[in-house]
């Protein structure tokens, strides 16, 4: 990727915060989402009361949901952002237009 003089290595440093991000994140998802739920399931899927439920120390399913959900953005971001990853292929070029001029000879109507 090329950029301006004044912000060569920019990315590289993005990359390098956001993956050390992501290792002090990832711990505590898996942490939440490898515990069973627990706890009173009065109401299953408010998110209301599933944080209120996170601040007692229950555990609600809404919880360990979302953690496995955010383990498989986290997984997904970091397979981006790996440095030995595969560049994508660039789409192939799209094929000139061919464009036929059509008469119609005795076309009745």
């Amino acid at each position: 990727m090329t950029g301006c003089a004044g912000h060569s290595g920019l990315s590289s440093d993005l990359r390098a915060v956001v993956l050390l991000a992501l290792d002090r994140f990832e711990p505590v998802l898996e942490r939440v989402g490898s515990e069973p739920a627990s706890g009173p399931s009065s109401c299953a899927s408010c998110p209301l009361c599933a944080v209120l439920a996170a601040l007692r120390g229950e555990r609600p399913e809404l919880a360990v949901r979302l953690a496995e959900h955010a383990t498989g953005l986290v997984t997904a971001l970091r397979a981006a952002l790996e440095e030995d990853a595969v560049p994508t292929p660039s789409p192939a070029p799209a094929r000139p237009v061919q464009r036929i001029h059509v008469e119609r000879v005795g076309a009745q109507r």
